[in-house]
């Protein structure tokens, strides 16, 4: 069992559809079977495209430690194995979130799985920039979630939300590629660490930081803040979070750093998703 939630990537599947449910539930504040259809087709869904990156990448993971001892390349789970246990919870994901009743939803989950894995995971191979179309992929599910509620996904206030997490994206990815760009590199994949220097990751780095900070600002200026507490205790943590982040990356090394500065960009995520959600319950 435990080797299927590693080819399903279940520690991201999780928070995927974590942001799937904030979208229902801020357009219906319930936890109700619908919800649970929703929740579990976007896992499902995230899933699938997990496992069908992995059968894509199963070379290039054989050459980097940090994959080696993924599911297909260790031999834990055959590539027979392995692409039924994703056609299987792409068309069970699928069927859930058309029991919602909209099979928009569904559309737009078969759509993001499609983004992820015919457009995202080829052009890794080909530019060190493909984390900006990749990006588009934690704003869907938010989407897929108001979609299932009976929300339309171009209100504005779901696309706001939705824009929120792909900026939020881009910190997360070039963190993260301070960390492991080396290994890219020597599985001959084009990384931003072989394009610029220490000092130009972190200024790059942090003007994403810094738009994440500005957009959660600017929520208590919009309808999707319904309390004032709530307003309150974004406005606070966006400040907390831009002056720890400046401290990091200025004060301190980015570099050096990169994994409190990666955990505290992805604490400070968690929490604007619960506050939206304590929005809409209280």
């Amino acid at each position: 069992m435990n080797k299927y939630l590693k080819l399903g990537k279940f520690t991201i599947s999780i928070p995927v559809a974590l942001t799937g449910f904030l979208g229902y539930f801020m357009i219906n504040p319930s936890f109700d079977l619908h919800a649970f259809y929703t929740i579990a087709g976007i896992f499902l869904l995230s899933s699938s495209s997990a496992a069908l990156n992995q059968i894509q990448e199963r070379r290039t993971d054989a050459l980097m430690p940090r994959t080696a001892q993924r599911p297909l390349p260790s031999g834990q789970i055959t590539l027979a194995g392995a692409i039924l246990f994703s056609v299987l919870c792409a068309i069970t994901g699928s069927v859930l979130l058309l029991l919602t009743g909209y099979p928009l939803a569904a559309a737009i989950g078969i759509f993001t799985l499609c983004w992820y894995n015919l457009v995202y995971t080829p052009l890794k191979r080909v530019t060190a920039f493909a984390v900006l179309p990749g990006a588009l992929i934690g704003a869907l599910p938010p989407l897929i979630g108001w979609t299932a509620a009976g929300g339309n996904p171009l209100d504005m206030e779901i696309l706001a939300v939705a824009f929120l997490l792909f900026v939020g994206q881009m910190p997360h990815y070039w963190l993260l590629l301070i960390k492991i760009g080396d290994e890219f590199h020597q599985a001959g994949m084009p990384v931003i660490t072989s394009l610029f220097d220490q000092r130009q990751i972190r200024n790059l780095s942090f003007v994403w930081i810094a738009a994440t900070g500005v957009c959660v600002l600017m929520l208590p200026a919009t309808p999707i803040i319904r309390h004032r507490a709530m307003s309150l205790l974004l406005i606070a943590a966006a400040i907390l979070f831009l002056i720890r982040m400046f401290l990091l990356s200025y004060r301190g090394n980015l570099v050096e750093h990169w994994k409190k500065a990666f955990i505290t960009v992805n604490l400070f995520y968690l929490m604007i998703i619960l506050v939206l959600i304590a929005d809409r319950l209280f």
